[in-house]
C-alpha cells in the first residue's frame, strides 16, 4: 500500500532557483502529486497485486506493508557558470523520505534518499525552462523511488525469511 497524506499530496512547490541565472523568474510544480504518483506506478511493479493508494490508513486492510513517501528537499537552479556561460544546465537537488509499516500499523523502518545535485540536458535557449526543471525533477523523483524500491524488496524478502 501506498499511503499518502492529503497535505502531502496537495503540495505544490513554488520558488526562485538557487542560481543567480533565472534568479528572476519562479516555477510552480505539485511535486506531492508528483511524488505520490511516481511512488504508486514504481511499487506497483513491485507486487504480485499491485499496490493500492490511500489517504487513510485505517481504510486497507490486509497489506503487506505501508510505504509512505514524503518529499523532503527539493531546489533547483539553472547553471551558467560550468558552461562558461554559453550553455544552462537545469540542476535539481531531491530528498525523499520512505517509510514502511507492517501490516498491524508498527514501525518497520525509516529511509531517506537524496539526489545530491543532479545535472539535466544543457540547453542554448529555451522557452520554457521551468519545463526542463520540470522533467528532470520527475526523472530525479523516480531514480530515488526506484532505489527505495529495490531497498523495500530486500527488506522484505528478508523479513519473510
Amino acid at each position: 500500500m501506498v499511503f499518502t497524506s492529503v497535505t502531502n499530496d496537495n503540495y505544490v512547490y513554488e520558488g526562485n532557483p538557487t542560481s543567480f541565472t533565472g534568479g528572476g523568474s519562479s516555477i510552480q510544480i505539485p511535486l506531492g502529486l508528483i511524488t505520490k504518483q511516481i511512488a504508486t506506478n514504481v511499487f506497483e511493479r513491485m507486487f504480485e497485486n499491485g499496490v493500492i493508494q490511500t489517504s487513510d490508513l485505517d481504510s486497507v486492510q490486509n497489506y503487506t506493508v505501508a510505504i509512505t513517501p514524503t518529499l523532503s528537499t527539493f531546489t533547483y537552479a539553472y547553471n551558467q557558470l560550468q558552461n562558461a556561460g554559453m550553455l544552462v544546465t537545469p540542476q535539481v537537488n531531491v530528498s525523499i523520505a520512505v517509510d514502511l509499516r507492517k501490516s498491524d500499523g508498527s514501525a518497520l523502518r525509516s529511509m531517506e534518499y537524496s539526489s545530491g545535485i543532479r545535472d539535466g540536458d544543457s540547453y542554448f535557449m529555451a522557452t520554457n525552462p521551468a519545463e526542463r526543471i520540470n522533467q528532470l525533477a520527475h526523472e530525479v523523483i523516480t531514480e530515488l523511488l526506484n532505489q527505495a524500491a529495490s531497498d523495500v524488496y530486500y527488506l522484505i524478502s528478508n523479513e519473510n525469511s
